[in-house]
C-alpha cells in the first residue's frame, strides 16, 4: 500500500522540482554561451611634420658642412651687398682710377680665383653699365652635396629681382637683368683656414 502524501511532503517535492529547474536552466545557459572575447581595439597615430625654411637631412650636418654653408651664404650676401650699392659712386670711383679690389675688398674674403675674377668683372659691368642692383634676393635652400677635408660643393637656386636701369627697365641678361633664378653648383676650397668659392656653374630658371 502506498503511504498517503501529506501537504508538507507535497510542498517539499515542489521546492525540489523548482530548484532542479533553476539549476538546469543555469547549466544550459552556461553550455549554450561561448567564452567572452575581449573587444579588440586599434589606435591610429597621425604624425604631422611642420615645414621649415631651413634644409633638413636624414642625419645631422657635420661641423664642416655647417662651415661650408656659412661661407657660401656669406659670399653671396657680400656680393649682393656690393650690387645694391650706388652705381653712381662706384662708377665715378672706377672712372677716377680706383681699383675694384679697393672698392669691394670683402670679395676676397669669400671668393678665390677664378670665381673672384668672375665676380669682380660682373660687378664692374653692372656699375659701368649704370645699373641698379637687385632690390630683393632669396638664397633659397642650399645643401652641401659633396665634401672632403679641403673641397666641397654646394647646390642651390638663388632668386632675385634682377638688375634694372634708372628708368626701371631690366638690365642685360648677361648682367642679371630681369627677375629670375640661378640654379647650379658652387665649388669651395679650404684656403688659409677659410672656405672660399673657387668656381661655379649656374643656369637661369624662371623661379626657384
Amino acid at each position: 500500500m502506498t503511504p498517503p502524501v501529506t501537504p508538507a511532503k507535497t510542498m517539499l517535492m515542489r521546492s525540489a522540482a523548482i530548484l532542479s529547474a533553476v539549476v538546469m536552466a543555469v547549466v544550459m545557459a552556461g553550455c549554450s554561451s561561448g567564452p567572452t572575447t575581449p573587444a579588440s581595439t586599434s589606435t591610429s597615430v597621425t604624425r604631422t611634420t611642420g615645414s621649415t625654411s631651413t634644409t633638413t637631412t636624414s642625419s645631422p650636418a657635420s661641423a664642416t658642412q655647417t662651415a661650408v654653408l656659412n661661407a657660401w651664404e656669406s659670399a653671396e650676401q657680400t656680393l649682393y651687398g656690393y650690387l645694391q650699392g650706388s652705381w653712381q659712386q662706384d662708377r665715378a670711383d672706377l672712372v677716377g682710377g680706383e681699383t675694384s679690389a679697393n672698392l669691394w675688398p670683402k670679395l676676397a674674403d669669400y671668393f678665390t680665383n677664378p670665381a673672384l675674377q668672375s665676380e669682380d668683372k660682373f660687378l664692374v659691368g653692372v656699375k659701368m653699365g649704370q645699373l641698379n642692383g637687385p632690390t630683393t634676393y632669396n638664397l633659397g635652400h642650399p645643401t652641401v652635396t659633396a665634401v672632403t677635408a679641403t673641397r666641397a660643393t654646394v647646390t642651390a637656386c638663388i632668386y632675385d629681382s634682377g638688375t634694372t636701369t634708372d628708368s626701371g627697365q631690366a638690365g642685360p641678361a648677361t648682367l642679371d637683368g630681369g627677375a629670375g633664378g640661378g640654379q647650379g653648383t658652387w665649388n669651395l676650397v679650404l684656403s688659409g683656414g677659410s672656405w672660399k668659392v673657387v668656381n661655379f656653374n649656374t643656369t637661369s630658371v624662371p623661379k626657384c
